[in-house]
């Protein structure tokens, strides 16, 4: 389901396991003496409900869903306006989690309250670094997508993002094969 786990057995303590992983996102649980990592509650995703933390998540942000759901915003958002991104895809892992980025943000002002050129909150070459060539497009359809709202047009997008509909966020067992949930 590409779901990764911690091997219990094999990460000894020696916290190996900590330095392996590409994303950073393995600690060390000094109680038990082993390495952990976040597991998507993959029993829920078994019984076809989404992860505790999307369910309960209160700024609706995590989408869950499988890539070959055509009709779902996992797969809308990925393949269809490409504003989905995954993270360090050039690390080659196949990363099954997509993140859409941030927008940069207003800038930054100086003491007199003017805006200082160049200084977005969040440096588009930093988002770059995270999610690839094809940030800068996303950022765009994005923007494009907001505009398009706030001018009172309609924008299947954003009204995904918005996330009107609580219940249409996951779709984990509208799926036709086993390819791996989405977030």
């Amino acid at each position: 389901d590409g779901i990764v786990l911690v091997d219990q057995q094999r990460c000894e303590g020696l916290r190996y396991c900590i330095a392996g992983c590409p994303y950073k996102k393995i600690y060390f649980n000094p109680k038990l003496f082993k390495s952990e990592k976040c597991i998507f509650c993959f029993p829920r995703i078994e019984k076809g409900l989404a992860p505790a933390c999307a369910e309960q998540c209160v700024g609706r942000i995590r989408f869950v869903g499988y890539l070959d759901d055509t009709e779902g915003q996992v797969y809308k958002m990925v393949h269809q306006y490409k504003v989905a991104l995954p993270l360090h895809e050039e690390y080659g892992t196949q990363p099954n989690v997509f993140y859409v980025p941030p927008l940069p943000g207003p800038p930054k002002f100086n003491a007199n309250g003017k805006p200082i050129p160049g200084s977005e909150r969040i440096p588009v070459s930093y988002l770059e670094s995270l999610f690839g060539p094809s940030t800068k497009k996303a950022l765009a359809t994005l923007q494009s997508e907001m505009d398009k709202k706030k001018a009172g047009k309609p924008s299947e997008l954003m009204d995904m993002l918005i996330a009107y509909k609580h219940s249409e966020m996951f779709r984990i067992g509208a799926a036709s094969s086993g390819t791996a949930p989405s977030g």
